[in-house]
């Protein structure tokens, strides 16, 4: 879901610096009515690295998970007792 922005001018931007509460759910810093900065709070931007993060990791787990049917599939698969050897002989 696509949140509201505001915007501001660059002064009202640099009146409101001081408070946060201000640029809570982001606000853009226009300069002759033109978008030139977001602005948002730490609060916020954790958030959403963190929603990135695991939107990453979702999509990394979703691609093995692919693979590995591509692999029973074409019959590339090993027995436990292989797997474990596998990895043991790794180890090394």
């Amino acid at each position: 879901m696509q949140a509201k922005h505001r915007s501001l001018s660059q002064k009202a931007a640099r009146d409101n610096i001081g408070s946060p509460e201000t640029f809570e759910g982001g606000v853009y810093v226009t300069r002759n009515g033109v978008a030139q900065l977001f602005v948002q709070t730490v609060e916020e931007r954790e958030a959403e690295l963190a929603q990135q993060e695991s939107d990453r990791q979702a999509h990394a787990l979703l691609k093995m998970v692919l693979m590995a049917k591509a692999d029973v599939a074409a019959g590339r698969t090993m027995t436990v007792d292989e797997a474990l050897n596998k990895l043991r002989a790794a180890r090394k």
